[in-house]
């Protein structure tokens, strides 16, 4: 795996260069050619796709709100306080809604689209041009699960075609595309052509990139579960025979880096590591009650309760981690005089202090990793196909169990001394075993476990298999009825700046642009 320090340079002059985007398409289809193959090498531009998906240079903003003020509380990995994480109490906050799309379009979608516009029919970039079709498809796979029907096959065109307006593609259009990408990507990629230069996933191996398409081939196929169930059958047993992942060592990460400053350093730590976000910010009660109640070995290394005042809100203090000590913040509750105050929460311990953070000195490091998709999560997949009766090799046991072992000994990319041992993984998979009967909700819940701190696609799992069960929270004021929300609303700027396709991509929604309504797959 890459340092990300050795493209800090890059991504600087890159910002300078196109750091006059806007949120409108017509500012996302600027002149590429000004930057291009005859005056600047096309690798720079993988290295700024994969770090603009990790996040916004301008401070994590979508990061911040989708993924953590939404989607870490609604599938309830964290919980929080203030009344502004909206995802906590299902409140709609209109401009957080929309950050997502805002943001993926103008820092995503522009660049990731131009590398496969320069790259095409060249080649000297015969293996760019494939990555970046895969890359092309991680960042579009994750702006539909969000929000649904959204500009596709015509987005990021603008210069290339002079339309300005895309039109919003249906889910159910998007999905075959985007599986076929993969599809003819990871057949296309040749060992004896170029190497990616500006990759910080894989260092430019294509053994690697094949093995990360039929993952997320994998993935894509498991999403369509309960659309097109057949579908989804005919893609999974597709992307197993292809060669999806095998050991952690094909886990899809990026390392980053204080050195280029604000544009490489991780987005979670900026917002982890904010002076009013410390204090509040504590594991939910759902997360820390069912690695208790199941003797998990990841709870000694993932929670910890704050050290005593003044060095509570010190990054860098150690807690106390003893797994019995732990105790979760319930979902759904206010500062201290709000209309759910969590003074008033069943076993208040006395201060926030008496929850359970995450281990910061692991996971709140400036310079840690951002995950994208793991082996682990790839074994889990394939217990449930296998499951499902699947024309999968091995047992639905064999792969729950190789997805357990991997997704607790991944936790040591983040750090070290987030390490869990071998023996404690055994003995914990002695101890609860496989069970077909419920093997859906255990490989799901999990899925869940192991996709902490990628809460976009916890959210996403869950919404389709059904699995953790989670108990919904009745904020005073929601807007779900109670329920917990099934995605995000587009941004109400598009009614101005592309309004017919806007209204269009409404009117196909069930119920209208609401956080209840489902995406297509996601099937009631």
């Amino acid at each position: 795996m890459k340092s990300i320090m050795k493209y800090c340079l890059v991504l600087v002059v890159i910002s300078m260069l196109t750091n006059s985007c806007t949120k409108k398409f017509e500012g996302l289809n600027t002149d590429p050619t000004a930057a291009g193959p005859d005056v600047f090498n096309p690798n720079f531009l993988l290295t700024t796709s994969q770090i603009r998906y990790t996040g916004s240079e301008d401070f994590s903003y979508e990061t911040w709100r989708a993924q953590l003020i939404h989607f870490s509380t609604m599938i309830q990995h964290f919980s929080h306080v203030a009344g502004y994480w909206a995802g906590d109490k299902y409140t709609q906050n209109n401009d957080y809604n929309a950050a997502y799309f805002e943001r993926a379009y103008a820092e995503q979608v522009k660049f990731v689209s131009d590398l496969v516009e320069l790259t095409r029919g060249k080649a000297q970039y015969a293996n760019l041009h494939q990555i970046a079709r895969i890359m092309k498809v991680l960042i579009f796979h994750r702006i539909t699960d969000i929000y649904g029907d959204v500009p596709y096959f015509e987005a990021g065109q603008g210069y290339y075609t002079r339309n300005f307006t895309p039109m919003y593609d249906r889910q159910q259009d998007i999905y075959p595309h985007m599986l076929k990408e993969l599809d003819e990507a990871a057949t296309a990629l040749d060992p004896a052509k170029d190497v990616a230069t500006g990759d910080m996933i894989y260092n430019g191996s294509v053994v690697k990139w094949k093995r990360f398409a039929y993952s997320l081939m994998l993935r894509l196929g498991m999403r369509l579960t309960k659309i097109d169930a057949n579908l989804a059958k005919t893609w999974v047993e597709k992307a197993a025979a292809g060669g999806p992942m095998t050991s952690n060592a094909d886990n899809a990460f990026i390392k980053h880096s204080e050195a280029g400053g604000r544009p490489t350093v991780n987005r979670i730590s900026q917002v982890l590591n904010l002076p009013y976000e410390i204090p509040n910010i504590r594991w939910s009660k759902t997360m820390i009650d069912f690695l208790q109640v199941n003797n998990d070995p990841r709870l000694g290394v993932l929670a910890e309760l704050p050290p005593p005042p003044p060095n509570d809100n010190t990054l860098g203090a150690a807690g106390n981690s003893t797994p019995a000590a732990q105790k979760g913040m319930p979902n759904g509750y206010d500062v201290q005089g709000g209309p759910k105050d969590i003074n008033t929460a069943p076993g208040y311990p006395g201060s926030l202090n008496g929850y359970s953070r995450p281990i910061n000195r692991f996971y709140a490091k400036m310079d840690g990793i951002t995950m994208l998709l793991t082996y682990g999560e790839v074994e889990l997949m394939l217990a449930e196909a296998k499951e499902r009766g699947w024309n999968i090799a091995g047992t639905a046991a064999s792969h729950y169990e190789a997805g357990v072992r991997a997704a607790m000994k991944s936790l040591e990319q983040w750090d070290a001394g987030a390490a869990v041992s071998d023996a404690a993984i055994t003995a914990y998979l002695v101890a609860r075993p496989y069970v077909p009967a419920t093997g859906l909700q255990q490989i799901n819940t999990q899925y869940w476990v192991a996709t902490v701190f990628n809460d976009y696609e916890s959210f996403a799992n869950w919404r389709r298999s059904g699995f953790p069960v989670l108990t919904p929270v009745n904020y005073p004021g929601n807007v779900t009825g109670g329920t917990i929300p099934r995605r995000l609303i587009y941004p109400q700027s598009e009614a101005s700046v592309n309004g017919a396709n806007y209204t269009d991509a409404i009117g196909r929604l069930t119920g209208g642009d609401k956080m209840t309504s489902r995406v297509w797959w996601d099937k009631p």
